[in-house]
């Protein structure tokens, strides 16, 4: 997909990867328009570059997200749809808590962009390009126990990716994965281990867009992928262990 003049839609933009996505689009020629719950954050972006356009919406509502698509239906045709909008928190399954917060991360992590992919579709594909990028995590390889919600949500995002990826196939829609490992970001504080930038981020999503990535597995993702092939189990507890560890 050429980036430049098109129009982007990037959830969750005013902040950590979103954010660094959001600049690289910029950098390359996009138009963006970014969506997220926070007034004062989008606000922030925009008194840097009055040039991106923003949406107040909280996409843990099913209601938000349909106003938010009858407003993008209804503007200038969107070209690339970015969904970036997450949240990460530790769950213990036998709290009291659990089942609310797993709600939530589970509404944000894969309800949200699902509706968003599906409501938006037609859009897309009439566009002599376009392009629905997922934010998923190298998670999806070896799940983190102390992260029920992101990592079962992202798992359904990553299988979602695919699916919507051969249901499309034949037309001109590049549909492409983006698989981060820790990213240095405000979710990621009190986690240990080596962390990369979100700017690296940015500027690896809009090359994978420019190039025509259909997975885009970054940093350490790279070598845990054939990992959790090679030996699923192994990968499973050393991931587990050495966040474990880190905590304590």
């Amino acid at each position: 997909v050429k980036v430049e003049g098109k129009l982007a839609v990037v959830t969750g933009g005013s902040a950590g990867i979103g954010l660094a996505i959001t600049k690289a689009l910029r950098t390359a020629g996009a138009d963006v328009l970014i969506v997220g719950r926070n007034g004062a954050r989008l606000q922030a972006v925009q008194d840097i570059d009055p040039h991106i356009r923003t949406v107040t919406a909280d996409l843990r509502d099913s209601a938000e997200r349909t106003r938010l698509v009858d407003q993008l239906s209804g503007g200038r045709p969107l070209d690339i749809l970015i969904n970036n909008a997450g949240t990460m928190t530790r769950i213990d399954l036998r709290d009291s808590t659990a089942q609310t917060v797993m709600d939530d991360e589970v509404a944000v992590d894969l309800l949200a962009p699902m509706h968003l992919s599906i409501a938006l579709l037609p859009l897309l594909l009439d566009r002599s390009e376009g392009a629905i990028v997922n934010v998923t995590t190298g998670l999806i390889y070896a799940p983190l126990a102390a992260n029920p919600g992101y990592s079962a949500a992202k798992a359904g995002m990553h299988a979602f990716t695919q699916a919507l990826r051969q249901q499309t196939r034949k037309g001109r829609l590049q549909v492409m994965e983006v698989l981060p490992p820790t990213v240095d970001t405000e979710l990621t504080r009190g986690y240990g281990g080596p962390k990369i930038a979100p700017a690296a981020v940015g500027k690896a999503v809009v090359r994978g867009l420019t190039t025509g990535r259909t997975e885009l597995r970054i940093g350490q993702v790279k070598f845990l992928y054939p990992m959790s092939r090679l030996m699923p189990n192994g990968t499973f507890s050393i991931m587990n262990r050495f966040v474990t560890q880190e905590q304590n």
